[in-house]
């Protein structure tokens, strides 16, 4: 038998044992090779493999004599446009839900259920099961509904429309700290600080290359040329276009910056010399501008401003609210104000215990760890403030729900 009308008559073979009116068209025959258990084995596989861990195939051993040797059927429902009882047998002996009406039927009801219950419009991929680490899953089993939300983020769906998990997207972070240094001191600065907000940053985006960290610039007081890598103050800098293009990433969703400044901006350098300046929106003197950096991006969704003054005047054209472009839901901006030596001094009892508080209640409300925080150590009362949403959550932040893109 040649490899033509062996193929012919695996082809056959699938469509009779599944009722398939046509081999599934998104499949592809990966080989058809020889083996002990016939001329020719055909396999057709498929695999999505964004939300996936299995993979679909199916198998069929050919002799050189026409005769079927084996057929192995691993095809997750639903199966269109229905299934014969011996595939069902099969598949239900192995553990896997059968649908067996039309797929896309099946998916329509299931997207309409799901706006009913949810109030969003859900594309309704497959019926799959799925990589329990790659998701945030919050019911039991691992068969579920995979949806797709209008910005990308993928959800699980229960049969009744209900999202039960959702995938755990990329995430990017920065964590930046300017200098303190003086003529005795050009290399030192707050990186301790800055290395901290990293380390859980890192823990919350899943991956140490995703956060981008250090001091800024490699900084001699004089010139602003000077590499300090070797001063023992710190041992990672980054550059301010590596700062700008972490912070117009979409991705980027914590920030944290240490560094001199007041409500109207920040400033990565000593006053004696070269410096890096934020502010708000474009001015004459001003390198970064927040405004500039999430023109094309959403809100910042939960950002540091560590440094003196930060907070002493919020709202509509102040520097913490153009992390949040001004919006008060899906973005929270924490900072200093009316800085003391004293409060400068209690915050760093106060930041370990609200990182930690998060990190370990990551359905807690960012508000309430807030709070707490203030609680332990109320010296730092009136010397920081929060702006923006008190509700979200941390699990709600990495979870991939993003933000629209707004003006």
């Amino acid at each position: 038998m040649n490899l033509e009308d062996a193929r012919e008559l695996a082809e056959r073979e699938i469509l009779a044992r599944t009722g398939w009116s046509s081999l599934p068209h998104d499949a592809v025959l990966t080989h058809a090779y020889h083996s002990r258990r016939g001329r020719y084995v055909f396999q057709w596989r498929r695999k999505t493999d964004l939300y996936s861990s299995e993979v679909d195939r199916l198998l069929v051993w050919v002799r050189d004599d026409g005769s079927i040797e084996k057929v192995e059927i691993s095809w997750f429902a639903p199966l269109e446009p229905a299934i014969s009882e011996n595939v069902e047998r099969i598949l239900r002996s192995r553990g896997y839900t059968v649908a067996t009406a039309p797929a896309q039927a099946i998916k329509e009801a299931v997207r309409k259920r799901a706006y009913k219950v949810t109030g969003k419009d859900i594309e309704v991929l497959e019926w799959r099961r799925i990589l329990r680490k790659a998701w945030i899953v919050e019911a039991t089993g691992n068969e579920f509904w995979v949806g797709k939300l209008s910005d990308d983020t993928y959800v699980l769906l229960s049969p009744d429309g209900e999202i039960v998990g959702w995938m755990i997207l990329p995430a990017r972070a920065v964590s930046v700290s300017g200098f303190f240094g003086s003529e005795e001191q050009v290399c030192a600065g707050w990186c301790y600080l800055a290395g901290d907000f990293r380390s859980y940053f890192e823990r919350w985006v899943g991956s140490s290359e995703a956060v981008v960290w250090g001091m800024c610039p490699k900084y001699d007081y004089k010139t602003g040329t000077e590499d300090c890598t070797d001063s023992g103050y710190c041992e990672s800098y980054i550059s301010s276009s590596d700062f700008e293009n972490a912070i117009k990433d979409h991705k980027c969703k914590f920030y944290a910056c240490i560094a001199h400044g007041n409500y109207e901006g920040a400033w990565l350098g000593n006053e004696q010399g070269t410096q890096i300046d934020i502010c708000p929106v474009s001015t004459e003197w001003c390198e970064l501008v927040v405004e500039s950096l999430l023109a094309d991006r959403g809100r910042m969704r939960l950002a540091f401003l560590v440094h003196c003054g930060a907070m002493d005047i919020t709202g509509e054209n102040t520097f913490e609210c153009a992390f949040r472009k001004c919006h008060c839901e899906k973005t929270t901006v924490i900072g200093l104000k009316k800085t003391t030596d004293i409060s400068w001094s209690v915050f760093h009892s106060w930041y370990p215990a609200f990182l930690k508080d998060l990190d370990e209640n990551r359905d807690k409300k960012i508000g309430d760890a807030y709070d707490d925080a203030c609680d332990l150590y109320p010296a730092i009362i009136g010397h920081i403030d929060i702006t923006g949403d008190r509700d979200q959550t941390l699990r709600d932040i990495i979870q991939g729900d993003f933000c629209e893109i707004t003006g």
